[in-house]
């Protein structure tokens, strides 16, 4: 049975949706302390920032960045796996091989010209292990290393067992500190998917590319650098999506200040 549903949608988007919409309305209710707050900001920028957004989008999908240590990959991998967005492997794969490679065509999985509902949510509920549309040749290089492998089998159990052990501790914390931003990064990059490739009041192009990439300037910065996504089609190998690559002064990316732990 569980071979012909999507994992992604029904054990990660849709719960921590809830999960995530169920903690504002606690924190609005006051039952939750404003100053958890707090723990939700660092988390975010872990799991949004360093762990997608930096991890598994520059570093692994396009080695924008030099070969780092075991340890902190393991670390990237760790914040990538609560993001609810699956593992370095599966993301990879359908970025370089559907998203990069075909963009904006019939063979482009999340791309809006299948219509905007579709890229920011349909689109992976027909990702099923009976009907496994992404091939993993695509990321053949992580598939050869161990780590990556490891966490690509337990990426689920990553993104449950974490916050249920939080929970024993405090519960708020762990909607906190898991739940809220991983329903956040959830939003965010889905709203890449189509704000990145949809022509919308906050939208513009520097570079006349070969599809319908837009620079969005909220999911620019709210994005982790992922809303500059005109120049990062235009230059993907770029690390820096803003002024590193000729972008607009202004287009600067958030994922830098991970630069020195990289080192």
């Amino acid at each position: 049975m569980f071979k012909s549903i999507s994992k992604y949608t029904y054990f990660s988007f849709i719960p921590f949706f809830i999960l995530g919409a169920v903690t504002v309305v606690l924190l609005i209710l006051k039952i939750i302390p404003a100053y958890y707050l707090l723990f939700t900001l660092v988390s975010w920028v872990l799991i949004s920032g360093l762990g997608v957004a930096a991890g598994y989008h520059r570093i692994f999908s396009h080695k924008n960045y030099a070969v780092i240590p075991i340890w902190k990959e393991n670390i990237i991998l760790f914040f990538g796996a609560l993001s609810g967005q699956g593992s370095s492997i599966t993301w990879t794969a359908i970025h370089r091989g559907y998203h990069h490679l075909h963009t904006d065509t019939e063979k482009d999985l999340h791309s809006p010209i299948h219509g905007k509902w579709y890229a920011f949510f349909t689109w992976a509920t027909k990702i099923t292990e009976e009907n496994l549309v992404i091939n993993m040749k695509y990321a053949v290089d992580l598939l050869r290393k161990p780590n990556h492998v490891w966490f690509h089998k337990n990426q689920l159990i990553i993104l449950w067992t974490t916050p249920l052990i939080i929970a024993l501790v405090d519960w708020k914390l762990s909607l906190m500190l898991c739940c809220l931003p991983t329903a956040i990064s959830l939003l965010s990059d889905n709203l890449v998917n189509v704000y990145g490739h949809t022509k919308n009041m906050f939208g513009y192009r520097n570079y006349n590319t070969n599809d319908l990439s837009q620079n969005n300037l909220i999911l620019g910065y709210l994005g982790w650098g992922q809303g500059w996504h005109n120049n990062h089609h235009a230059h993907p190998a770029g690390y820096d999506f803003g002024t590193g690559i000729s972008g607009k002064w202004w287009e600067w990316d958030p994922c830098r200040i991970f630069i020195p732990f990289l080192k």
